[in-house]
């Protein structure tokens, strides 16, 4: 229902919206020029995997890179050693920006392609710069550098810190096998540290005398699995043991550290998911006489897309570089947004600026059948194929940000469409004043939607 009342507003406004300038040979000359230094970032990025707030190498090489393509970089931005902000300004106007991730993945390096997704952000900043720089369009370009995407939420800090709040829309792209998608959604996730304390003990002389931490576990394990048949298929409950204490089989257990999660399709929903994992988790407390300690680290709400910005980068996509019309893509699928009916399977901290301005995800393939987060994933995220679908990408998503600073009509379509979808969102999840989260935001761009 939510998505039909969207797509309505959307497809309404849609009709009768002249484009912006068409700045194409340009934006793409430009980006090509600068491909051979753009594949030299990609690979340093993907040859030197980082993990969460430990990007130190991919913040000098992107830092560094932009800071010589004539940008205004900030280093260690917001109070955050390896995020970023690089921007670039020509008379007054409105602002628009993209993300570039660059964190890894423990063990499988960039097995999710953020590589690529730095890539994608670079290069379409520096195709609006060029409209910006020479081709006479007024506004600013911001490329955020945003860390920790895969576990600590770094794009939660920084909208904390105030990085999104001079942005009239957040643009932003990521690698899948098959498939160009403009219309991504994602589920809200939920993750927390969850530690069993009990009392460790002889396991043959004095059994009794113990607490057994482990069993505390595997209630809750044991528990969860029985729970799953009442889930919905977008559902989702995620658990894995991080550390115990040194254990042996004669010793009772006393200490069980270990990492659970919940998504949903909506915030609603996981917390609802949520709620009965913590009656499960404190069941199994009871249950084994030991204590339990949960200490939440991650909560990224669910993606709510916009569809203006996914209908133009669609129609920018199909009229420019159509992935049909080439042979190495044309066994690959191109979904309209108002055709994607794809249920969302993953999660990103992109989805709560989705709640905050404007915003998209667009989709688009490496090849090979690897999936995410696996080994063979990380081996197609380096190819020059996957390279190449990057940089077409960015090409489109530069353009797409050129509707936003020259169009005025698709930029108040664009706050209007939001301002409804994220009214609607909100039902139920507003506190007792009638405040929901992306107020403020939108408030501040009143004059875009009056």
């Amino acid at each position: 229902m939510r998505k039909c009342t969207v797509l309505a507003l959307g497809a309404s406004a849609l009709v009768g919206i002249s484009y912006a300038k068409d700045l194409s040979e340009e934006i793409f000359a430009t980006i090509d020029k600068h491909n051979k230094g753009l594949r030299t970032v990609n690979k340093e990025i993907w040859e030197n995997p980082e993990l969460a707030y430990q990007e130190v190498h991919a913040h000098k090489i992107l830092t560094d890179y932009l800071e010589q393509r004539g940008f205004n970089v900030t280093r260690s931005a917001y109070n955050i050693s390896t995020a970023f902000r690089a921007e670039y300004s020509s008379g007054e106007g409105r602002a628009v920006s993209f993300n570039s991730e660059f964190d890894a993945l423990p063990g499988i390096g960039h097995s999710c392609g953020h590589n690529l997704i730095a890539t994608v952000g670079v290069a379409a900043a520096i195709g609006v710069k060029e409209a910006l720089e020479n081709q006479g369009v007024s506004g600013k370009v911001v490329l955020i550098g945003t860390p920790a995407e895969e576990s600590l939420g770094g794009k939660i800090k920084l909208l904390e810190a105030g990085a999104y709040d001079d942005l009239d829309c957040s643009l932003m792209a990521h690698p899948g096998n098959s498939n160009y998608a403009s219309y991504g959604r994602t589920l809200a996730s939920w993750r927390a540290n969850v530690t069993w304390t009990g009392e460790a003990s002889h396991a043959a002389a004095a059994p009794w005398m113990g607490r057994n931490a482990l069993d505390g576990f595997v209630s809750a394990y044991t528990s969860t699995g029985i729970y799953r048949q009442q889930l919905m298929a977008t559902d989702r409950i995620h658990h894995v043991i991080q550390g115990t204490s040194d254990m042996v089989a004669n010793i009772i257990p006393d200490f069980v550290d270990s990492v659970w999660g919940v998504r949903g399709k909506s915030r609603p929903r996981a917390e609802q998911v949520r709620e009965q994992l913590f009656r499960i988790l404190y069941a199994s407390s009871n249950a084994t006489n030991t204590s339990i300690e949960i200490t939440p680290f991650q909560d990224y709400w669910d993606q709510n897309p916009s569809f203006q910005l996914a209908s133009a980068f669609h129609k920018l996509q199909m009229e420019h570089l159509n992935p049909i019309e080439d042979p190495d893509t044309a066994n690959f699928t191109v979904t309209a947004p108002e055709d994607d009916d794809s249920e969302p399977s993953a999660s990103s901290d992109q989805g709560n600026v989705s709640w905050f301005l404007p915003s998209i995800q667009t989709g688009f393939p490496v090849g090979g059948t690897a999936p995410v987060h696996n080994a063979g994933f990380r081996e197609l995220a380096g190819t020059d194929f996957a390279h190449e679908q990057a940089i077409k990408t960015a090409k489109i998503l530069a353009l797409t940000g050129l509707q936003v600073l020259q169009n005025e009509t698709f930029a108040e379509a664009m706050w209007a469409e939001w301002t409804q979808m994220i009214a609607e969102v909100s039902i139920g999840l507003s506190d007792s004043k009638g405040n929901f989260p992306g107020n403020s935001t939108r408030n501040r761009h009143l004059s875009h939607v009056q």
